[in-house]
């Protein structure tokens, strides 16, 4: 790269380096038209060649641009003493929206160059995946899981909340001019829905029995799940409640409520079907949806 590129006027870099995230971005390497990047920049080719001299060239500052960008914007959004998974996480979300701000494409070209595989790309990228890479091991290494139902899962659920960043930003760039603060305000609610579904709650400092509760319901469903079940009596296990009801415990100590017969025998006989029927129907409707 020639050393001249960061003799230009900011806001000409700027409209370089955009052009040149979003189409690598969004058409890889190889489909990646430098006639594209010169057009949305508003310069020659001829122009583009003397900073960067190929297309290859280009790809490398803007791969090594990328990385160092975001690994300092990480380590800046990031306090040291944070162990909070969510909070840690709301703060990366915080780094990428700082970032879209002035380069709105750089996450998803980051994201791109992990599944490039044109040799010519292949020649640039060296370590630049591994070092972004080692950034975020090393801010999720601070991860406290003890408050997660399930601590010993911390790489999936990561996996998870990354997936649904992306999905998120994936969707809403798919029209034009988001606001960033926007996008952040609105992907801060996701996290806290994933909050809500993944942390135990704390009680006088000590964890609440949702670890236990979601445990013995997996151990109960798998339980009463056989082979030869129906799907109808699938669904049926897997409604059926951690915890009798009165009504049932009473039953079993031989004192049973006292309940209006008129009342039992205007009960349908299919109550149970019809209640299965409402389960299957609700399962169709969301497997629709």
């Amino acid at each position: 790269m020639n050393s001249k590129f960061f003799d230009v006027r900011k806001d000409k870099q700027d409209a370089i380096i955009n052009a040149a995230l979003r189409t690598f971005a969004i058409k890889g390497y190889k489909d990646a038209s430098t006639d594209v990047i010169v057009k949305e920049a508003g310069i020659s080719k001829g122009l583009l060649f003397h900073y960067f001299t190929s297309k290859q060239g280009l790809y490398d500052f803007i791969c090594d641009y990328s990385t160092k960008y975001m690994i300092l914007e990480l380590t800046r959004a990031v306090k040291k003493s944070e162990k909070d998974c969510f909070e840690i996480m709301s703060s990366i979300t915080f780094a990428r929206v700082r970032v879209m701000k002035n380069y709105p494409f750089m996450h998803q070209f980051l994201r791109s160059i992990r599944y490039e595989d044109d040799p010519e790309a292949l020649e640039v990228l060296g370590s630049a995946v591994s070092e972004l890479d080692r950034t975020y091991r090393n801010i999720y290494d601070k991860i406290d899981s003890k408050k997660l139902i399930v601590p010993d899962q911390l790489p999936r659920i990561l996996k998870i909340i990354d997936w649904v960043c992306d999905g998120f930003l994936n969707e809403k760039f798919g029209s034009e001019a988001q606001d960033p603060d926007e996008l952040y305000g609105e992907y801060s609610e996701y996290l806290t829905l994933l909050r809500t579904h993944f942390y135990a709650s704390n009680v006088d400092g000590k964890v609440s029995l949702a670890r236990d509760e979601f445990n013995e319901r997996n151990e109960t469903v798998m339980k009463e799940m056989r082979m030869d079940m129906t799907f109808e009596e699938r669904l049926m296990a897997g409604k059926k409640p951690l915890v009798e009801s009165e009504e049932s415990e009473e039953e079993e100590n031989g004192e049973p409520e006292e309940t209006d017969k008129a009342e039992d025998a205007a009960e349908p006989a299919d109550k149970e079907n019809e209640s299965l029927d409402d389960i299957i129907r609700e399962a169709e409707k969301n497997i629709s949806g």
